[in-house]
């Protein structure tokens, strides 16, 4: 796992890194390290420079859901997830959210959309 380049903490700063990948690759439909990446690049890196260069979940999210989250608020749901994801992989993992934070984040994110 990439994690591993980035530090050699082990357990749950490590655990949380993994739960945002899995949070891209759900919301990307891309593996993390997904063929169609420039060589050296995985999902973490991608997902965080499309973010930072569009500023927009669309050019991250996969574009078979692209039609799906043409609603605002889903639009606004998925970019508090994939904002969850990129604070999961931050390189530093004392700057990760605890996962008790991660789910409560979610779960308010879900809780809002009803």
């Amino acid at each position: 796992m990439t994690e591993n380049a980035y530090t050699t903490t082990k357990g749950k700063e490590a655990d949380v890194y993994s739960y945002g990948v899995v949070l891209l690759e759900l919301i990307s439909r891309k593996k993390a390290l997904d063929p169609s990446f420039v060589e050296g690049t995985d999902i973490v890196n991608w997902a965080r420079s499309a973010w930072e260069e569009a500023g927009v979940v669309d050019e991250i999210v996969d574009s078979e859901l692209a039609g799906e989250i043409s609603n605002s608020e889903v639009t606004k749901q998925v970019t508090k997830v994939l904002l969850v994801a990129l604070r999961c992989t931050l390189k530093d993992p004392r700057s990760r959210p605890t996962m008790r934070d991660v789910i409560k984040n979610l779960y308010a994110d879900g809780k809002s959309s009803t």
